[in-house]
């Protein structure tokens, strides 16, 4: 199979680089001929390693570098960059002839573009997010704009949805979907090596507005008093440091809550926590809670669409909050003051994982893919 895998850039640290690069690795490691397709990624190095036998190239279509542009200006230039783009990427799809093309919603702006390719490549889209925040809205040239992205995603051979919730919805607009979750990057053989650090909770992902780490901070700001010797470590990068700095130090939890820089030992810092938590607003199949549950720990999830609930089961591997501050201050709370069942809920969400590793998922990943070519 010759396959092309699409995505603006594989700069940012994030879950969508993360499993596309592993796909794309599996896929080459397993005798297929892999593309990696870029369009803003410039000179910049990727986030995560690509095997060497997987090929690589950036179609230099930066949308970014218009935004300081007037923006009658900034119109005119991107109709110029989209007729560019669809120019280098007919030519790109008809000279390698790749039997699929892999692209994700994300790439919502040459979407048309993509799906310009001649009718013998098979292009399959990927939903990494949930359906509902992304193709929903109340301001109506965004509603314009996404009515104009359903029709070209209809045009799809496959539409890949990471959980049921999501494949759902989508099943109203695209004939052809399946429901295929992402694997997790790492699964440690042991989780008893590392000592973990009285009274430690975990957080990790971009500092982003999806995130909800304001929710966070408030919750936590109601028990902290309570549990001095608790403190939650946050790993992530972002537009919102300065602006959550700043909220912690107002709330006087500079000693409580802590956001460190992403870490390239992320494994280690999961096995010293006690427990982990999610507060975002909306999720795909957030990969953070995976890898939380493959190195022992209990979640602390706010039950958002559509991933958290697909994952974690209330009251057996976690707790499910509702996006109100109160509600998940009160299970960080129970967290807290109920070792033996945290414990016990750690060790389930291990065994639950273990249907997440790479050698179960990736297969139904190539299966999926394999399935239009049929």
């Amino acid at each position: 199979m010759k396959c092309f895998f699409v995505l603006n850039k594989l700069v940012n640290c994030g879950g969508v680089e993360r499993t596309l690069t592993d796909k794309a690795n599996y896929l080459s490691e397993n005798g297929h001929d892999v593309t990696f397709v870029t369009y803003e990624q410039g000179q910049h190095p990727n986030a995560f390693v690509l095997n060497s036998s997987v090929k690589r190239v950036d179609l230099n279509c930066r949308r970014f570098t218009l935004y300081n542009l007037p923006r009658y200006k900034h119109i005119i230039e991107f109709v110029r960059m989209k007729c560019r783009f669809r120019k280098k990427w007919n030519e790109l799809v008809d000279s390698q002839k790749p039997d699929i093309v892999v692209v994700t919603t994300y790439s919502q702006e040459f979407m048309h573009e993509l799906m310009s390719v001649n009718k013998k490549t098979c292009i399959v889209v990927e939903s990494h997010t949930a359906f509902t925040h992304d193709m929903n809205s109340d301001l109506f040239f965004k509603r314009i704009q996404i009515a104009s992205l359903l029709r070209d995603i209809k045009k799809c051979s496959l539409l890949i949805a990471l959980t049921e919730g999501d494949a759902s919805c989508w099943r109203a607009f695209v004939k052809n979907v399946k429901t295929v979750p992402n694997p997790v990057t790492f699964y440690p053989e042991s989780i008893g090596n590392i000592k973990k650090e009285f009274g430690r909770i975990i957080c990790v992902g971009r500092l982003h507005e999806q995130k909800r780490y304001d929710r966070l901070i408030n919750a936590f700001s109601l028990i902290a008093g309570k549990y001095p010797d608790w403190h939650i470590d946050i790993f992530g990068s972002g537009g919102l440091k300065d602006q959550l700095d700043l909220k912690i130090k107002e709330m006087n939890l500079c000693d409580q809550i802590i956001i460190h820089n992403p870490s390239n030992e992320i494994m280690q810092e999961y096995l010293r926590s006690q427990f982990f938590i999610l507060c975002s607003d909306y999720e795909g199949l957030p990969l953070v809670v995976l890898e939380a549950m493959a190195c022992g720990l209990a979640v602390v999830s706010t039950d958002c669409p559509f991933g958290p609930s697909e994952i974690v089961k209330d009251g057996k591997t976690g707790l499910l909050a509702s996006l109100s501050v109160e509600d998940l201050s009160s299970k960080i709370e129970w967290m807290i003051c109920h070792e033996d069942e945290r414990l016990e809920m750690g060790r389930l969400s291990r065994k639950e994982s273990e249907f997440f590793r790479k050698e179960n998922v990736m297969k139904l990943w190539v299966n999926a893919y394999s399935s239009v070519l049929k």
